[in-house]
């Protein structure tokens, strides 16, 4: 069985993506497991992960488009653009149409220039913004370019605009939710956030923790069976292996997460070659970008034009399985 793929999780509210991870590695035994973006623990939805060597694909993953289900409440703003701040701010909500609220949807279509907001990971002079925001400091912050695909009218409720947004990595939806009501004349913020969809990585195929718990112990409750509480009975978890094999259906194998990079299929000379001295055949004609190596459809590393070398996918597994037989849920 290969331990080799990406997972997607759909994370529920108030973990951490690091929370998910841990979870991860603690059920499959797995060592490298790591998240290809992280997810704010107030919002839900798709979390990818890499699995086992997978992880060295991460840099050549294509999320380049997300997909969120956004829920603003104008009327009120906070410190950090969504539902974990203080309000720090309150204007009344104008009356507005369906049709004047689609019209300012529309101006967010395109190109745009966006500033991170002071609580994010976004990093200046190797501290991230969060930090100095949490210590009452002010730092200036250059806008970045986004791209907004879709801003889509799901429903209008009072105060709540619930839309669909497509848009580039990197936009913060916090500071779309904020946009919008100062486009709507008032103040606004950010109250619910699911993300559908990053790069080819869907809700559809996402697991949830309960699932994963129903896995692990047969027990939907994933608050008791994956984090329990100190001192709380310990739900006895079922086998590594036993593990992995029911997350099998939810694994996708390295060459679904790289489609989008031409291919090269090594001769079986050629794979040996390159496992054994890293030698890397000639790139795939007119690439001038990363390239997948193929033996069939396993993939062996990704090669880039010109560098006379690749990352190679060869590394041992790395797995720790402990004393074996069932394994029980710890505090993390």
């Amino acid at each position: 069985m290969s331990y080799d793929g990406f997972l997607v999780v759909d994370k529920p509210p108030g973990v951490t993506s690091h929370d998910v991870v841990a979870v991860v590695r603690a059920v499959t035994g797995l060592k490298k497991v790591g998240h290809t973006g992280t997810l704010d623990p107030f919002a839900t939805g798709v979390l990818p992960l890499a699995l086992g060597s997978a992880t060295r694909l991460i840099q050549y993953l294509d999320e380049n488009q997300k997909v969120y289900d956004a829920v603003v409440r104008l009327g009120s703003a906070t410190d950090t653009g969504d539902p974990t701040g203080q309000v720090i701010e309150e204007q009344p909500v104008p009356a507005f149409t369906q049709k004047d609220l689609l019209a300012v949807l529309e101006t967010f279509l395109g190109q745009r220039m966006q500033t991170p907001p002071r609580y994010s990971a976004v990093k200046v002079a190797g501290r991230p913004l969060y930090d100095y925001a949490r210590k009452g400091q002010t730092v200036e912050v250059k806008a970045r370019p986004v791209r907004i695909d879709a801003m889509e009218l799901i429903d209008m409720d009072g105060p709540r605009v619930h839309v669909l947004i497509k848009c580039s990595r990197g936009t913060y939806a916090r500071v779309l939710a904020e946009e919008i009501g100062v486009a709507l004349g008032t103040v606004g913020h950010l109250e619910e956030l699911r993300r559908l969809g990053s790069g080819p990585f869907q809700i559809e195929h996402a697991v949830s923790f309960s699932r994963i718990s129903e896995i692990v112990a047969g027990d939907p409750g994933w608050d008791r069976v994956l984090r329990p509480s100190r001192g709380e009975e310990r739900v006895p978890w079922r086998t590594r292996d036993e593990v992995f094999a029911g997350l099998a259906p939810w694994v996708t194998t390295p060459r679904d997460g790289l489609r989008h990079l031409p291919a090269l299929t090594l001769s079986p000379i050629e794979a040996r070659r390159f496992q054994q001295t890293g030698a890397v055949p000639a790139p795939p004609p007119g690439c001038t970008g990363p390239y997948v190596l193929l033996s069939g459809d396993e993939v062996l590393g990704v090669g880039t034009p010109g560098s006379g070398s690749a990352v190679p996918l060869d590394a041992p597994k790395e797995r720790d399985r402990g004393a074996g037989g069932d394994q029980r849920a710890r505090r993390r």
